[in-house]
């Protein structure tokens, strides 16, 4: 209880008395909110700046506009001031391994930086917006919500001959299940709800032409999930909001083939030699 009263104390008495230190604090603090200064925070001497700030919520995908964005990316960028001046304090930028991290990451980021500004993509037209709609009615106007049922069990367990009639028309795993504990096989049930929209293309145009008692099986070297439809519904969207979501997956699509395109002919144009043949990419297919 001891601490818990000078600790009350320290702080009413700072709220009364500010040292100089603080009293600068808080006039930074105004500068910030008019838009005097850059500076966002102040650590051990280094000042962290609103570019550093935006540029580390693009780093960890996080939304400009979100406070508490702003809030994730500091803690990021003060943490990684206090352990970077920790590390040089302690030689590692020195270290051959460490530097040749950093060459790494630096490259890394340089490299990310031109991709991102070479592929960028035209921005596309109305006409582009609405075909895609049109082209892809399981996002818009016939988007679905899928309930399921999965029951995983190992794979040398799944016979799909002699264990599928026990599942493939019934309306849950009850009669699989029996047979499993009878044979004393390791299993699992859980289950899952997922928005068909959320999934690659042809899942999503595969899960179209399901219903309910259909199944996906996905079989693994160690593990088999089996995946049963329980439940499809609408998953109701405002139609208002489809032309911006269209645009922003045509952008990401042209972006990535952009990117594909990019790099491909950069590898083509360069004169590239492997010397280590585990690393090497495999020879390519002879046509015949």
């Amino acid at each position: 209880m001891k601490l818990a009263r000078i600790t009350a104390l320290a702080i009413i008495l700072a709220a009364h008395v500010a040292s100089p230190a603080s009293a600068a604090a808080q006039v930074d603090k105004k500068k910030v909110a008019s838009g005097e200064t850059q500076v966002v925070a102040r650590i051990a001497g280094r000042e962290l700046t609103l570019s550093e700030l935006r540029l580390e919520m693009t780093r960890l995908g996080l939304p400009l506009a979100d406070p508490a964005a702003e809030r994730v990316a500091l803690e990021s960028l003060i943490n990684r001031t206090l352990l970077s001046a920790a590390a040089r304090e302690a030689n590692l930028h020195r270290k051959p391994e460490t530097m040749a991290r950093m060459y790494a990451a630096q490259d890394q980021a340089l490299a990310d930086y031109y991709l991102a500004l070479a592929s960028q993509p035209a921005e596309p037209t109305r006409e582009e917006i609405d075909g895609f709609i049109a082209d892809n009615p399981t996002l818009f106007g016939a988007r679905k919500v899928y309930d399921f049922l999965v029951l995983t069990l190992e794979t040398r367990h799944f016979n799909e001959a002699a264990l599928t009639p026990l599942f493939d028309e019934e309306p849950d795993f009850a009669r699989l299940l029996r047979v499993l504990d009878k044979a004393g096989a390791r299993r699992a049930v859980a289950t899952a709800t997922q928005s068909g929209a959320a999934l690659p293309a042809p899942i999503r145009e595969q899960l179209a032409k399901y219903s309910v008692r259909d199944n996906i099986v996905i079989r693994g070297e160690n593990d088999t999930q089996i995946m049963k439809i329980v439940a499809v519904r609408d998953d109701a969207t405002d139609a208002a909001d489809w032309p911006a979501l269209a645009r922003r997956m045509l952008l990401e699509q042209g972006a990535g083939a952009r990117a594909e395109k990019l790099v491909t002919r950069l590898k083509k144009d360069a004169d590239i030699a492997y010397f280590r043949a585990s690393a090497a990419p495999p020879p390519a297919a002879k046509a015949e």
